[in-house]
């Protein structure tokens, strides 16, 4: 058997005010359909943070300010083992997402769970719910 794939993916937990931003994967993307926080892989040469800023810059076109390192986690995928690193941080004021953006929500994290969000994330979501997490003002 063939060691399996290592992805290491950062994620960007994004809130203003109370509620967070999440975002559907594409239907043509590995778990289309499902909704997430923005994030993706980690590319050569960048830092988990800065992945997690520029996967926000172009999935919604937003900028957060001070990102927080939440938690790690690694999750097993029958074809691949994905590393993930949670931030959390605020939107910078006076900001909107860009045309042709991902479809998006802001929710409180208590609302998350009423959409059909990965469950490579779901117990950082019960976390930031069950502690009432939120990044400093």
């Amino acid at each position: 058997m063939s060691p399996a794939r290592v992805s290491q993916v950062a994620v960007i937990i994004l809130f203003d005010g109370e509620k967070m931003l999440i975002n559907l994967r594409p239907k043509q993307t590995y778990f289309g359909g499902w909704w997430e926080w923005p994030g993706g892989k980690v590319e050569a040469g960048e830092s988990p943070e800065q992945c997690a800023r520029r996967e926000l810059r172009e999935e919604i076109g937003l900028e957060a300010g001070p990102l927080t390192e939440l938690e790690k986690r690694v999750v097993q995928h029958p074809d691949r083992e994905v590393q993930l690193t949670f931030f959390m941080g605020r939107l910078l004021p006076g900001q909107q997402a860009r045309e042709g953006a991902l479809l998006h929500r802001w929710v409180l994290p208590a609302e998350a769970l009423e959409y059909k969000f990965l469950e490579g994330s779901l117990p950082t979501l019960k976390r930031i719910i069950e502690e009432k997490l939120s990044p400093p003002a």
